[in-house]
């Protein structure tokens, strides 16, 4: 008679990982989120990976992440192990919070619960594409909800409070990472707006200096000045200073020209000012 194993010893249930295996396998990844730079992190492209392993690591039937809207809190984004995966997941955020099953704020997991026993819609997708039984943990970045792993096996055991407990330090430094990577988005974009905002001004404010002197006014009635030209020519008033800053550029003689908006609607070019009046005084002297 073949001998028993001890009440003691832990068996291993066929096709489900060993838990040392899973934890190590846990910590390498929470290493490889954790060391990738806002600068160089794709969030989609993160993710869809991270549930990759995760289905393959704890022996999951899939695994899906979600990205919220950080103003509206709506679902922005899914990325998961596979196209089913990813479907299912956003049927349970639309259907899926009356029945408990997505991540609540303030709490960092939700346990293993039997789909086929929800609604009517979600029972019969969840029995179609093989996802009978679902689990999730919250992603938080900055002290705010930023999204959820939603993870899918074909039993309750196999989303255990355990497996859920060990995923919470890889779904606190995914959050972290996909706040830091958004942050730094929105920081990039703005300095791009702001870059190109005072490239846009910087012939205004040349334009300006160019009227005041040429004129003895002061700034504002400068832009007075080309406001009202703009306005008579149907243009915008950047245009009016970019045409006038690059025509006092183009003058041979930039010390002795000064350029003006003419009436006429069109700034003329300093060579076209003639006129002994406005030769230099060695020049009147030769000629005459």
């Amino acid at each position: 008679m073949p001998a028993q194993p001890s009440p003691q010893t832990p068996t291993h249930q066929p096709g489900r990982p060993e838990r040392s295996h899973v934890r190590a396998g846990l910590a390498e990844l929470v290493l490889d989120v954790a060391r990738t730079p806002a600068t160089e992190c794709d969030g989609e492209t993160l993710l869809r990976q991270v549930c990759l392993e995760l289905t393959e690591l704890c022996g999951l039937a899939g695994c899906a992440a979600v990205v919220l809207d950080a103003s509206t809190g709506a679902v922005h984004s899914v990325a998961g192990s596979h196209r089913e995966a990813e479907q299912l997941t956003r049927l349970v955020r639309q259907l899926g919070e009356s029945e408990g099953l997505t991540a609540p704020r303030g709490d960092s997991t939700v346990p293993a619960q039997d789909l086929t026993k929800a609604r009517t819609v979600l029972a019969e997708a969840a029995g179609r594409v093989g996802l009978p039984v679902t689990a999730a943990v919250a992603l938080y970045g900055g002290h705010q909800l930023v999204g959820c792993l939603q993870l899918f096996g074909t039993e309750v055991a196999a989303l255990s409070d355990e497996l859920l407990r060990e995923l919470v330090p890889l779904a606190d430094v995914l959050g972290v990472a996909l706040h830091n990577t958004e942050a730094y988005r929105f920081s990039a974009t703005l300095v791009t707006e702001l870059s190109e905002a005072l490239d846009a001004q910087r012939p205004v404010e040349q334009a300006k200096g160019l009227l005041a002197e040429r004129h003895q006014v002061d700034l504002d009635a400068a832009y007075r000045m080309l406001r009202d030209q703009a306005r008579r020519r149907d243009t915008t008033v950047a245009a009016v200073a970019a045409e006038l800053v690059g025509q006092s550029w183009q003058s041979p003689v930039r010390e002795q020209t000064k350029p003006e908006l003419s009436d006429s609607g069109n700034t003329p070019l300093p060579e076209q000012r003639g006129g002994s009046a406005d030769r230099p005084e060695t020049e009147r002297h030769t000629t005459g």
